[in-house]
């Protein structure tokens, strides 16, 4: 389903970086840039449920898909069907635990279920591809930085390509205010130091619930891998920030909070140069990967599974690799930026790694509620 995306930027960082990205794009593909603003009015803003926002980036022309039920219908499909007479096989609960060379060309991928012998590989692994691609992960243990004061523990250092991290995501009963006739119209994005927030209102006859996700800062995020149980201090951020952030007419009872239906976390894979990897991994020939979407994979995922499957198709046809990655990139349109190389690999190691990135940016957060804070 089509609809407008409204991104709300709170920190003079990330809005000089909004106004940077749109004027590039603008330059290199106009007519996506034709498709965006950067609003900076404060009545459009307060139109646009941001109204203490610096500044709004609307794109006229978003979308929106349940995940879920899409791969589901594809997978449904793949098993029934006539063409393919019954070769897709689908082996669910059954972790991939390690990959190794066997010597020949092909590739042994050890489950807990048994082993299988392949002749290409395909990781569509995200947060967890470090744990059948060692050299995606350079995980280094260090003291906390001195002056960090989050309201997290301390987690390790992590200097990998593709890093865990736990997001947390709520389904909230809408107040009044934001209910029937007030409901959303737009998908929403919340972006500033330490704030990566998001949302989108879902059909009245769906309940009308906000499926809103974010509050990294409010518990322990990078590093983590366990998706099992939720923060508690971030669920009750998300019950109440909506409140808030849109100025609803109800939050002057400080104590209220939106109910929550549903309440769960899931895990991403933040990339350390925040581009995903897509290709064949250099030095494991047969061996390709798709991931490191770094929270962004709704718009990545699709398109980067299919250049990968046009790349292994091509392989197992005899291709060049290097062909079947040029002809792979020009089908779907896969930036360049995402293809895995040794060179692209050394660019990524000798930056900042994910958590001293995100540490950065939390201080940054810090510093001006501390400054703000002394203001008023």
């Amino acid at each position: 389903m089509a609809q407008p995306g409204v991104r709300g930027i709170y920190s003079d960082a990330k809005f000089k970086q909004a106004k940077e990205n749109i004027d590039i794009v603008k330059k290199t593909t106009p007519e996506l840039g034709s498709l965006m603003k950067l609003v900076t009015d404060k009545d459009e803003l307060a139109k646009y449920h941001h109204p203490k926002a610096q500044g709004a980036v609307v794109t006229s022309i978003a979308a929106r898909v349940w995940p879920y039920k899409l791969v589901a219908h594809i997978l449904q499909e793949l098993l029934v069907s006539s063409e393919l007479r019954g070769t897709f096989n689908l082996q669910t609960l059954t972790p991939a635990e390690s990959i190794e060379p066997t010597g020949d060309g092909k590739w042994l991928v050890k489950t807990s279920r048994g082993d299988i012998i392949a002749r290409k590989v395909a990781l569509a692994t995200n947060a967890y591809t470090s744990h059948l691609l060692p050299d995606f992960s350079d995980l280094i243990v260090s003291k906390e930085h001195p002056s960090k004061k989050t309201k997290h523990p301390a987690a390790p250092r992590l200097t990998s390509r593709q890093v865990p991290c736990r997001g947390q995501m709520s389904a909230l009963i809408p107040l009044p205010s934001i209910s029937g006739p007030n409901r959303l119209r737009t998908s929403m994005g919340f972006e500033g130091d330490g704030l990566d927030d998001y949302l989108i209102q879902r059909p009245d006859d769906k309940g009308g619930h906000l499926m809103f996700g974010g509050g990294r800062t409010h518990g322990k995020s990078i590093g983590v891998t366990d998706d099992s149980v939720f923060d508690e201090t971030t669920a009750a951020y998300l019950r109440r920030e909506l409140i808030d952030a849109f100025e609803l007419p109800e939050r002057s009872d400080e104590k209220l909070e939106m109910q929550a239906v549903r309440q769960w976390t899931g895990i991403m894979g933040f990339s350390r140069d925040e581009v995903p990897w897509v290709g064949p991994v250099p030095g494991k020939e047969g061996v390709f990967v798709a991931a490191g979407y770094t929270g962004h994979g709704m718009p990545n995922t699709w398109l980067s599974g299919k250049a990968v499957a046009s790349m292994v198709t091509a392989s197992l046809g005899g291709e060049d690799v290097v062909v079947g990655v040029e002809a792979a990139r020009k089908a779907t349109g896969l930036p360049r930026a995402y293809q895995v190389s040794t060179e692209r690999v050394a660019k990524a190691m000798a930056g900042d790694s994910v958590e001293e990135r995100d540490e950065a940016e939390l201080s940054r957060d810090q510093r001006i509620q501390e400054t703000e804070g002394r203001l008023h």
